[in-house]
């Protein structure tokens, strides 16, 4: 058991996005999608600018954001990686003593996320390949399991209820369902397997976001 401590709406969606970053990054370096791609997702993850101003978010932002400005692949390596641990150090330093319990219900959130953006993004350009949206689908669906596992065996906060528990469980079960329909999907060669996926990962992101945010926002 974990004993759980309040982690308030902005703070939750401050780390969707930051936890988005390493999926952003495999995006690119698996699918390589079109700069229009980057700026958006970019952009997206900027939001936490407003969540938690201060001069570190601004700094990693600006890194994260410097990937636009070259080519080479090593300087993109090193902006990813420098960018996202500024930013996740930035959340550690919240007061947030629970974090590291919380990383891995946010972490399905955010690689749902990141599947239903590039699925987006493929409706757009649909020369990219498919591979890195398998891939995320997988981890998603693995992560779901290992939820699934770890809140059977006790992973869950003394509050709550065996109630709530079993509604989590069963959300992450139908996130896990749902995100394995989009790898599935994906196998399709058609266009309109990728229209599924995208559907299917909407639902996916929603119903993992009911089990994530029970588990962790629930008082």
């Amino acid at each position: 058991h974990y004993c759980k401590r309040s982690m308030n709406l902005s703070t939750f969606i401050y780390l969707v996005l930051i936890l988005s970053i390493p999926y952003f990054w495999y995006i690119r370096y698996s699918t390589n999608p079109k700069k229009g791609f980057s700026m958006l997702f970019i952009g997206v993850i900027s939001v936490i600018l407003f969540i938690n101003f201060n001069l570190f978010v601004l700094a990693g932002c600006a890194v994260l954001g410097s990937v636009l400005l070259h080519n080479n692949n090593n300087l993109n390596h090193l902006s990813f990686f420098t960018s996202f641990i500024v930013l996740i150090t930035s959340a550690f330093n919240t007061g947030l003593e629970n974090l590291i319990w919380t990383i891995l219900p946010i972490t399905l959130v955010s690689s749902i996320f990141s599947l239903m953006m590039i699925g987006h993004w493929f409706l757009v350009d649909p020369t990219i390949t498919r591979i890195g949206m398998k891939n995320i689908a997988r981890s998603s669906i693995f992560i779901a399991v290992v939820l699934c596992l770890l809140l059977l065996m006790g992973f869950a906060s003394e509050e709550l209820s065996i109630f709530y528990r079993n509604i989590i469980l069963g959300l992450y079960i139908s996130s896990g369902i749902l995100s394995l329909g989009s790898l599935k999907s994906l196998n399709e060669k058609s266009y309109t397997g990728v229209m599924a996926a995208t559907g299917l990962s909407y639902l996916s992101l929603l119903v993992s976001l009911g089990g994530t945010g029970t588990l962790i926002l629930l008082p």
